[in-house]
């Protein structure tokens, strides 16, 4: 329908001109073949025109008329996911049309960031192609290569794929150079639209290296047009190796300008070499060792290192040998593993001594003074003296940590396996077998029984790949049928990894989720078989780097110049490059579910537990076992689960232990710098595989992440990244020591939890007492129980962590980081870091440390008077505090644990105060103690950090002074004067009568109102916020209120006024939260245009499938994750199991979406402000930390960071951030519907109807609100196209849609519930942003007390 003339005659023009029989024409350009495009002029009048535009409108009814409730251009399935490698079929992928291919976008039609229609046969045909080449069938391997190619729309992404394969292909010794040479050449022909890349000539290059014609393919890429990627290939030198790299850059053939930029001072050392050695004509191996043993320390011991896991494993359950006090363990399967992970940390005693020896010689200093054995590396640091020696010891003590860091790393499962052995022969050669007195001995029987099954399981799998022929299912008994379909799909990975690891990840993944997902005493069959098949992809995925570490080395080549050693050292994690990040590809959930459940099965068969009973007969005891895992089903919220049940015998050897220790050992903190970011799959860990942003199964941010990458979006957040983890830390000895001692006595003291003991449960009642009366016991019991459960599992905890913290002591450390989906930053090592509780944060100093100077010691006293709880004082008070109390505090440095040395047990964080008092005590041993060398952190915290972000956004000024964003002589308290607030208004409603407000009058503190301010910018709800002041004034209620909810009735009146004040005080910043909340709102009820073709949604409820996504001002991509997950059923021989599908177009969380997304919102400024902030402190070399609104420095640099913290969050707020969201906004949901309720006497109501009504006319149907959406839809297409006719033809055409615009529905919008309401389809359309108010935001600047 077109409008002419007037809106009026529209319907009856477009009834004339379909009398007129208007033919229809040939098509092309995204409209469909039954419309005719004709060039209309807009001017045009005449009746043929008019029949011309008509039947662009006919031709889109007669389509809507075919479609009659299903899609007209459904999403293909193949379901390649679901296959097996003997039964991809190749005719139907060849049958694929070319439009089929294209990608389509995630949430916006207008972002850059789309996913394959065949996204999940892609992740699938990938993984299959990886575990194939890995298992060196290369037939097949190829076969897959070509069922891959199809599928891809953009066919130069193909090449990571090719290269894979042939880099696995050119490592086979039965592969000739001609073999690789004639591939290479192949690929244009086979694959059309690939070109080889500059890493398949530096596999090729490679290759010829074995008869010397390398110079051969460097000269044919120039002939071919390919020189301009020889520089690229040097990136490559996990492929090209040390020995080859130098051999190029020695061959006359290259040029300076042949080689990359970071390549050229090697070159240049390289061509110097080369005329010295020209000159001279001596040069000798052996001087060249002696020459590097010279500069960075002889490392032949580390071999002592690499064969350290058979010597090691009779000391498993023991502590890292240290010169520091044992810890009293909590008797823990968990503790022990760890253990033995840390005993990466050793070193041979010759090794050491030759460390040392050669640092002596280096540095002219004995290193080691009187003490012949000390092997406290931060100790040694601090003796040095200049900044040239430092300088020297670190480089040498890098170099010598590589290798130790490769232990660390490595352990895996292996040290659970090595502890269970050890316990298990022990106890035979001490006679005392039992296996119901110790769970190691049981779980090595299960590990020894499972293990031949597992083997016979690998051996029935690699016979079926190495299989000439694909098996034929049909010709196999039905009985068999089943078993051998599924072992065909899962055969690829289950021999990528031993089964000796394979059977020990199965039993260590099913003790971990013990009582997990709601399940007492068990847990989901599907979350058990779908974790062990990830862990399987982990250990296999690390196994494959740490092989390629250890097969080149590249560092350690003695015969490297001294800058080839250096660019070495620092392509350390060369094998992850950008480029190569991308082909790591996981597994999809049907292999984690398939795999998972054949070894979950085999060890459901195997594990046994002793049981003893009474023969009914006899009354005899007798023993025997019983399956240590059963499967059932159970019912959970109307639903029927499968899930697999722990015998209550075995839960008892469990009982406490916390095994989530166990598994992923090499997330502890790193000996060396970590690999620093330079994508989105680069960065953090040396030999394992990490992510920028933490996420799970969210195909979408993965695809939005991997974008911004390839763009150079987000070099910000890795510099900030780097930043972080580029801060070097040791353990502060002193406090860890007095931790030690409380430790060991068992007792509770401050974070320490007790021991643990047996809760002493009351009598039970009698058989025959009231009801009530056992209700009580049971609820009492309940009460003991949970309270015993929960002091072991914080003694467990606490456990680990001094365990690590101990094994670190005198170590140089590093923590990699990462960040959520809203760029907040936390360290890849979960279990000891700087994020944690008071005492673990006092066991952190910066290995590096600087002089305090006069203004760095204020700050330190500063830093203690903080720590004791006068953060609320100005400044000079709180240096005036620690002057008056210095005697004191030396005392507490001098003799923590004593009654004169008890002073800062009263502080509000005890230890990290007892660190500054040690601090102190020695700078006070000098003469000058402002020229005392400190290493502690110093803090600086936010007030109220998101407050301080919200009330910058809506320009407040009086709440900005509150939250020290203004200059104040003393630092404002936000709490404070907001429980001011609430108590005027309950004085003025006392005054009135109001009982509540009479109760509570007296009452209302600071401690009643902070949580609720806190979390009222982070979108606490109103029941949220009751129960946080519920918690508060409890304990004013007697036992007979409290049964009456009392408590709870008045903490809802209260909180009523809490969110006033709130709003009072905040008014800018609730507007600003209430808009971002609207829009969030929209756009999670939005509907797509561009996505209903392909739904067959023909109904009236369309799908919401956008999420609320935003950039931060540092370039990273937010997109919020809540979706409605789809799922998928897997048949395995346990169960059917449901897991979820990431690639799958489902429905957003509106609900989710819509109060997530405003204190998302502002955690992301939060984040991009720290991240900036470290950024800057890196570019001026300080040290920096963070514990999210909380930095940390050097005393000395205290006033650096300030002023850094200042000025980024100037430059942050200095542009309109709300204005910036609302116009990204308008560009990425541009052309999106939403659906209204308007009374349906409106005007606009009347024209939708008649629109409507000549449709369905024409119809003949009735129509839906997809129809609706592909009429508007059509519509927009014509309207962005380039061609002025067709634009002007969709000015004048007429939909539902468009006859809304410009009227301002939105704010129309009523209930649904209303009996005239009637639903149409409006434009999307964000609200205007709320009027910023007179906030000068330089002003904070001068703010001393913003962060202090």
């Amino acid at each position: 329908m077109f409008r002419h003339i007037s809106k009026n005659r529209a319907v009856q023009l477009a009834s004339k001109y379909q009398r007129c029989g208007a033919v229809r024409g040939n098509s092309s350009g995204g409209i469909p073949s039954s419309i005719a495009r004709s060039s209309i002029s807009s001017s045009s009048s005449t009746l043929s025109d008019h029949s011309m535009v008509n039947s662009y409108y006919n031709g889109v009814l007669q389509d809507l008329k075919r479609r009659d409730g299903s899609s007209i251009h459904d999403m293909p399935s193949l379901g390649i996911s679901n296959k097996s490698f003997s039964e991809i079929n190749m005719d139907a992928i060849r049958s694929i049309p070319d439009g089929a291919r294209k990608e389509e976008p995630w949430s916006s039609q207008y972002d850059e960031v789309t996913r394959s229609p065949f996204a999940r046969d892609v992740g699938h045909l990938e993984t299959l192609l990886d575990a194939l080449v890995h298992n060196k069938n290369f037939e097949r391997a190829e076969n897959i290569l070509h069922a891959l190619y199809p599928l891809l729309d953009k066919k130069q992404t193909m090449i990571f794929s090719i290269n894979k394969y042939l880099e696995a292909y050119s490592m086979e010794e039965r592969h000739t150079v001609e073999d690789v040479d004639r591939f290479v050449e192949s690929i244009s022909k086979k694959f059309i639209g690939v070109n080889p890349d500059d890493r398949t000539f530096a596999i090729q290059i490679a290759k010829n290296k074995e008869d010397g014609k390398y110079m051969d393919i460097i000269t044919n890429m120039r002939e071919n047009g390919y020189g301009y990627m020889i520089k690229k290939v040097f990136s490559h030198i996990d492929i090209l190796g040390d020995e080859l790299a130098t051999d190029i850059l020695c061959n006359e053939g290259i040029s300076r300008n042949d080689v990359p930029k970071e390549w050229k001072s090697v070159y240049d050392e390289i061509r110097v070499r080369a005329e010295e050695e020209k000159s001279s004509e001596v040069r000798n191996d052996m001087e060249d060792q002696n020459d590097m043993e010279e500069h960075l320390g002889d490392l032949s011991g580390n071999e002592n290192i690499q064969s350290m896991d058979t010597t090691d494993s009779i000391e498993s359950v023991t502590s890292l040998d240290k010169d520091a006090s044992n810890l009293m363990a909590v008797d823990s399967f968990g503790l022990k593993v760890v253990r033995y992970t840390l005993l990466g940390l050793k070193t041979d005693s010759n090794q050491l001594q030759e460390f040392v020896d050669n640092l002596q010689q280096d540095l002219d200093v004995n290193v080691l003074g009187d003490n012949s054995s000390r092997r406290d590396y931060f100790d040694i640091y601090k003796s040095l003296e200049t900044d040239e020696q430092r300088s020297k010891f670190n480089e040498v003590l890098e170099l010598f940590n590589e290798e130790r860091q490769k232990q660390l790393e490595s352990k895996g499962v292996d040290a659970a396996r090595e502890k269970w052995k050890h316990e298990y022969e022990d106890m035979k050669e001490r006679g005392t077998f039992s296996m119901q007195k110790s769970l190691n001995v049981q779980l090595f029987k299960w590990y020894t029984d499972m293990l031949p099954y597992v083997e016979q399981e690998v051996v029935e799998c690699q016979k079926l790949l190495d299989s000439k022929d694909n098996i034929r299912l049909l010709s196999i008994k039905p009985e068999e049928r089943q078993l051998i379909k599924d072992r065909l799909f899962y055969a690829p990975y289950l021999t990528l990894v031993p089964p000796k690891k394979m059977c020990v990840i199965a039993i260590l993944e099913l003790l971990k989720l013990n009582s997990t997902g709601g399940i007492v005493d068990g847990m989901r069959t599907a979350r058990a078989v779908v974790s062990v098949g990830k862990a399987v992809e982990l250990e296999y995925k690390s196994q494959k780097l740490l092989k390629v570490e250890g097969n080149s080395k590249l560092w350690m080549n003695k015969k490297n110049t001294h800058e080839l050693k250096k660019y070495l050292q620092r392509k350390r994690d060369v094998k992850y490059t950008p480029q190569r990040a991308v082909e790591e590809t996981e597994w999809t959930g049907v292999v984690h579910a398939k795999a998972g459940e054949v070894l979950t099965r085999l060890l459901m068969y195997v594990a046994k537990v002793p049981v003893n009973g009474v023969d009914p007969t006899t009354g005899a005891n007798v023993t025997g076992l019983q399956p240590a895992f059963h499967h059932t089903f159970q019912f959970m919220n109307g639903q029927k689960l499968g899930v697999l049940k722990i015998h209550k015998s075995l839960i008892k050897q469990l009982a406490g232990d916390n095994l989530t220790n166990a598994v992923q050992p090499q997330l502890l903190p790193m000996l060396v710098p970590p690999r620093p970011w330079t994508s989105y799959a680069h960065g953090g860990f040396l030999y394992s595989q990490n992510y920028l942003v933490r996420i799970k199964d969210s195909a979408e941010t993965t695809a939005y992440l991997k974008a911004s990458s390839e763009k150079g979006h987000l070099d910000q957040v890795y510099q900030g990244l780097n930043v972080l983890g580029e801060t070097a830390w040791s353990v502060n000895r002193k406090v860890f020591e007095v931790i030690s001692a409380k430790w060991n006595t068992g007792e509770k003291f401050l974070d320490i939890p007790d021991l643990g003991v047996d809760p002493k449960l009351p009598p039970a009642p009698p058989k025959n007492a009231d009801p009530h009366v056992k209700r009580d016991y049971q609820q009492l019991v309940r009460k003991l129980l949970n309270e015993a459960a929960g002091s072991r599992s914080q003694r467990c905890d606490s456990n680990y962590k001094l365990e690590i913290a101990r094994a670190f002591l005198g170590e140089k450390i590093y923590f990699p980081h990462n960040v959520d989906f809203r760029g907040r930053a936390y360290p890849l090592s979960p279990h000891f870091n700087h994020l944690g509780n008071d005492m673990t944060r006092s066991l952190f100093l910066f290995w590096e440390g600087r002089k305090l100077g006069e203004r760095g010691l204020e700050w330190l006293k500063i830093h203690l008077a903080n720590l004791a709880g006068l953060d609320k004082k100005p400044l000079n008070e709180r240096l005036q505090y620690t002057n008056d109390n210095l005697e004191t505090i030396f005392a507490c440095a001098r003799d923590p644990l004593s009654e004169s040395g008890s002073w800062w047990l009263k502080a509000d964080k005890p230890w990290q105060a007892l660190a500054v008092c040690f601090e102190l005590e020695e700078a006070y041993k000098l003469e000058n103690p402002a020229d005392y060398v400190s290493h502690i952190p110093v803090h600086q915290d936010g007030t109220c950090n998101g407050l301080q972000h919200y009330a910058a956004l809506g320009g407040d000024v009086e709440g900005a002074r509150q939250v020290n964003l203004l200059p104040s002589d003393a630092p404002q308290d936000v709490y404070k004067f907001v429980a001011g607030l609430v108590q005027k208004r309950i004085d003025k409603e006392a005054e009135e009568g109001e009982e509540y407000a009479k109760f509570i009058q007296d009452k209302i503190t600071r401690k009643v109102v902070k949580q609720t301010v806190m979390t009222n910018v982070y979108g606490v709800t109103f029941v949220g916020a009751v129960a946080q002041i519920e918690k508060q004034i409890e304990h004013f209620f007697t036992n007979e209120e409290k049964a009456a909810n009392a408590p709870g009735k008045v903490s809802r009146y209260l909180t009523n006024h809490v969110f006033a004040s709130m709003r009072e005080l905040f008014e800018g910043a609730h507007q600003i939260q209430d808009w971002l909340g609207l829009c969030a709102k929209r756009i999670s009820k939005s509907v797509r245009i561009d996505h209903e073709d392909n739904t067959g949604n023909n109904t009236n409820k369309p799908s919401h499938l956008s999420s609320v996504i935003w950039t931060t001002p540092l370039g990273l991509p937010c997109v919020q994750p809540y979706r409605s997950t789809k799922k998928q059923i897997i048949s395995t021989n346990l169960q059917d199991i449901v897991i979820t599908d990431p690639f799958g177009a489902a429905p957003v969380d509106a609900r989710k979406q819509q109060a997530a997304f405003p204190p998302n919102f502002v955690h992301s400024l939060d984040a991009t402000h720290m991240l900036l902030t470290a950024a800057a402190c890196g570019k001026d070399g300080i040290a920096f930390a963070s514990v999210h609104d909380s930095y940390w420095t050097h005393a000395a640099d205290v006033d650096l960071m300030n002023n850094h913290c200042r000025s980024q969050f100037i430059n942050l707020h200095e542009d309109n951030l709300i204005l910036k969201l609302r116009s990204e906004f308008e560009r990425r949901y541009r052309g999106c519907l939403q659906l209204i309720n308007i009374p349906g006497d409106h005007e606009v109501a009347v024209q939708v109807k008649d629109v409507r009504r000549n449709i369905v006319k024409r119809l003949g149907r009735a129509l839906t609100v997809a129809d609706e959406v592909y009429l508007e839809q059509k519509r927009q297409q014509l309207l962005d196209s380039d061609d002025p006719a067709k634009v002007q033809m969709g000015r004048e055409m007429v939909t539902t849609v468009s006859v809304t615009e410009g009227h301002g529905l939105e704010e129309l919008n009523i209930s649904s519930a209303h009996k005239r309401a009637m639903q149409i389809l409006i434009p999307l359309k964000f609200p205007e942003i709320p009027e910023r108010g007179d906030l000068d935001i330089k002003q904070i600047k001068e703010s001393k007390y913003f962060f202090s």
